[in-house]
């Protein structure tokens, strides 16, 4: 048992070092996500205002926007290390004062009382760990803690999150990211022509579920659909995480055709959280070389005829009426599941015979 006159003396040590260490890392927090606010509420009023400048291409300032905000969101890695080690350090030397002060006072014999005086040694050590978790997690640049009030950089890519709680147009950010379909053929194993087909962007905004159509006069040829969401690896010789990339090429399938087309139409239809009408892209993708592309701009627009939704992880389509073969067939399978599939329409025009296959190509930049 512990001397009752030392033991008062000793739970207000530890009720005193828990208030101190609330308060010190309470004004700590505050600076930095007040900091981070600051910034970010810049940075998010300068990126809305270009986002509506959609006659130039603004892409380079955009990219620049999202580092820009990186660079204040991220911490230092030597002095986060120096931070994690002075608190590790404190929190060890208070936890032995304490336990010392207790096992100092100790008087015999054992008593099951004993382990009724020392929970509130347990629950300080617990709580200082438990400030030392949302210490690292204030000043760490991935923070699940604080992701609700402070985003990630990644965030400002997002079409969903622009969407749902920034209120951005998704078409003017769609149109900065400027859109645009490749048809590249090559000869398979068997000797036939192989038609791959690419998403390109000039910078890396995700986040969002797509329908792809293309059609051969009037008939279609090739569906592919499925969420887009980029994780790009560190800076291989920095380190440093990168948010956001250039020209970017997401290859989206392929399929056999007996010869290069000349011309082909393509539907391109963009679902995100927060709306409710899809923004829908037209394309004229006529022949080159060995390759199709289209040689103006698309016609865009937000498809007032679809209405849909976002529920436990898929797309539902509410009502449907225009006139996009294969849409209703296929949004049983609109899974949001970061995976990409596709389909020869042309071999498999049954419903009943809808065999998908998913595109394991990995997105790569020029």
């Amino acid at each position: 048992m512990i001397n009752s006159s030392s033991y008062v003396f000793i739970i207000l040590s530890i009720a005193t070092g828990l208030l101190t260490l609330l308060s010190s890392v309470g004004i700590f927090i505050s600076l930095i996500i007040q900091r981070r606010v600051d910034r970010l509420q810049e940075i998010l009023e300068e990126f809305i205002n270009l986002s509506y400048r959609n006659e130039t291409n603004l892409t380079g300032l955009m990219y620049n926007l999202i580092e820009k905000y990186q660079m204040h969101y991220i911490f230092p890695q030597k002095p986060l290390k120096l931070i994690t080690q002075y608190i590790d350090c404190s929190i060890f030397f208070v936890s032995l004062l304490w336990a010392g002060s207790l096992l100092a006072n100790y008087q015999p014999p054992f008593s099951p009382w004993l382990f009724i005086q020392i929970f509130p040694l347990i629950i300080g050590i617990f709580t200082s760990f438990f400030f030392r978790i949302l210490l690292r997690d204030t000043i760490n640049q991935e923070n699940p803690l604080l992701e609700t009030i402070v985003p990630a950089p990644t965030k400002l890519r997002s079409i969903s999150y622009l969407s749902h709680f920034i209120n951005v147009s998704v078409k003017s950010i769609l149109q900065q990211a400027r859109l645009s379909l490749h048809l590249s053929w090559e000869k398979d194993e068997q000797n036939k022509k192989k038609i791959n087909v690419l998403l390109k962007q000039e910078l890396s905004f995700d986040d969002f579920f797509y329908f792809l159509l293309l059609s051969y006069e009037e008939k279609p040829c090739f569906v592919s659909f499925g969420e887009l969401h980029f994780r790009f690896p560190p800076d291989h010789i920095t380190g440093k995480p990168v948010p956001a990339q250039r020209n970017i090429n997401i290859p989206l399938g392929h399929f056999h055709f007996n010869d290069l087309p000349e011309k082909l139409t393509a539907e391109f239809l963009v679902f995100t959280q927060g709306e409710k009408y899809p923004v829908q892209y037209n394309y004229q993708l006529t022949q080159g070389t060995n390759f199709l592309s289209s040689q103006s701009n698309p016609q865009v627009n937000v498809n007032h005829q679809i209405v849909y939704t976002f529920a436990k992880k898929k797309i539902k389509i509410l009502s449907c009426e225009a006139n996009i073969p294969f849409l209703k067939e296929f949004n049983p399978f609109f899974y949001l599941n970061g995976e990409r599939y596709y389909i020869n329409t042309l071999e498999h025009m049954a419903p009943d015979n809808l065999q998908l296959r998913t595109c394991t190509e990995e997105i790569f930049i020029d």
